[in-house]
């Protein structure tokens, strides 16, 4: 099962960085490099991202801007590639934009390997300050709530949950819904299914609009772990 697992990913990650290279417009690649920076696990594939990264290679026909280089950044942290650590000090050090910069510094303690810096840094989102730029808010959610940190980020799914009120109450009308999303949208096991269920049996009075944000963000979750009778 497992090599079927890496020659899968291998194969995506060939199709993906060969059609790069066949479309035609700054537009196309731009995407079909986002997806392979998605699907990107292999050493091979992490390297090349690290030399675009680091301006030792190009892609022809797509130039890559600040932003490009941020996210370039974040996905080698989250997926540890060698030097990850160095690559977002080096980053955030060439990093021009003021607001750019800013976010970046907010999202390093969500990207780190350390499972206990990720843990302060989901504490820290308890006070209403450090929660004053949502978009910022909801990137460290799913990076702290990424697949290759499932297991350790399922004990934030309740956490997370017991929150909303407290987000429907401080932030903007739209935040709890995305909120639940960046909290569950990468979680697949039967554990975290079960704490959402058994968040949703303990919180009875929870107010019906933000029971319906809950139902709906954990509706995948949900179907593809039924209750076994």
């Amino acid at each position: 099962l497992e090599f079927r697992r890496v020659l899968f990913r291998s194969t995506l990650e060939t199709l993906t960085r060969e059609t790069i290279s066949t479309k035609t417009t700054a537009g196309e690649k731009s995407a079909w490099f986002s997806e392979f920076r998605s699907v990107a696990m292999t050493p091979e594939a992490l390297a090349w991202i690290a030399k675009l990264w680091s301006r030792e290679e190009k892609i022809e026909g797509l130039p890559l801007a600040e932003t490009d280089e941020i996210a370039m950044a974040l996905t080698l942290a989250v997926k540890e590639a060698p030097g990850w650590r160095d690559i977002l000090q080096r980053q955030l050090a060439r990093t021009q934009n003021a607001d750019r910069r800013d976010r970046l510094t907010f999202l390093l303690p969500f990207v780190d390997a350390d499972p206990a810096v990720r843990e302060r840094a989901f504490g820290s989102l308890k006070r209403l300050e450090n929660r004053s730029h949502e978009p910022w808010v909801l990137d460290a959610l799913r990076y702290l709530n990424h697949p290759l940190r499932e297991e350790h980020a399922r004990r934030f799914v309740t956490p997370s949950l017991a929150m909303l009120p407290e987000i429907r109450r401080t932030g903007d009308i739209f935040f709890p819904k995305r909120w639940a999303d960046a909290s569950l949208a990468s979680h697949k096991s039967p554990q975290a299914a079960a704490a959402v269920r058994g968040y949703l049996t303990k919180e009875s009075s929870l107010p019906q609009r933000l029971r319906w944000f809950v139902e709906a963000s954990a509706d995948p979750l949900l179907r593809a772990n039924p209750i076994e009778r």
